[in-house]
């Protein structure tokens, strides 16, 4: 068969498999969610019905996430050209190069500054670099990310993300990003005021430390809350 002929049966497979796993779930949890929505006087077994129904859908949908994440991270392999020892030993130095241990605030820093993450390959081989540096410390830790000038190209988006919310779900205490603003950068422009559009991106790293400070204060404050009412 030649390559013309093959591409129609490839083309029905990924239509069948993107309907499974995304456009199907997402129609039962948008007609789940609206029934919970429109109708108020649901019964209970009713409410809990279109509650699991929902449940479920998402699941499907995490899976679907999940196969796609493996199946870019596959592709990305094969199309990168082959590599040295060497050269890949300077990569991965340059990535644990740009992972720092804050002690001082329990915190590691992330900088994604200036970096290109141009196929999810880039994005796997980082990633693994800051969840082996997580790993042997044997503990949870804030993170404060630098995202000035990153540039994530739309092959390596859905690997980016798989493995952000893996750090995130996996060794985070709580997680802070900054985009560190040039002398000569506008700061009057409604971009660089992040705070008015995401409590937790910040214009300046000072502004990332607070943040996790903060956060460090009322994780600390909630834990004596809790203890008090063991108690009382």
């Amino acid at each position: 068969m030649s390559e013309d002929q093959s591409r129609p049966h490839s083309t029905s497979t990924l239509s069948t498999k993107v309907e499974e796993d995304f456009v199907s779930p997402l129609t039962s949890l948008r007609g789940a969610l609206e029934l919970l929505r429109d109708t108020p006087d649901l019964s209970e077994s009713e409410r809990r019905r279109f509650l699991e129904t929902a449940l479920r859908s998402c699941a499907r949908l995490e899976l679907g996430v999940k196969d796609l994440a493996k199946s870019v991270y596959s592709a990305g392999q094969k199309a990168m050209p082959p590599t040295s020892v060497g050269m890949r030993r300077t990569s991965t130095d340059e990535y644990a190069s740009r992972v720092h241990i804050l002690d001082e605030f329990d915190t590691i820093e992330i900088d994604f500054s200036e970096f290109e993450f141009s196929s999810s390959a880039i994005v796997n081989s980082f990633y693994d670099v800051i969840d082996k540096l997580v790993e042997e410390t044997g503990r949870n830790w804030y993170f404060i990310v630098n995202y000035r000038d990153c540039s994530i190209w739309p092959e390596a988006w859905v690997a980016f993300a798989h493995r952000g919310k893996h750090v995130n779900v996996t060794h985070s205490l709580g997680t802070v990003r900054y985009v560190e603003l040039a002398d000569t950068d506008d700061q009057s422009k409604p971009e660089f005021r992040s705070e008015q559009y995401d409590p937790n991106l910040f214009d300046s790293r000072d502004g990332a430390l607070a943040k996790i400070q903060e956060m460090k204060l009322s994780k600390r404050d909630q834990r004596a809350r809790q203890r008090i009412f063991a108690q009382s």
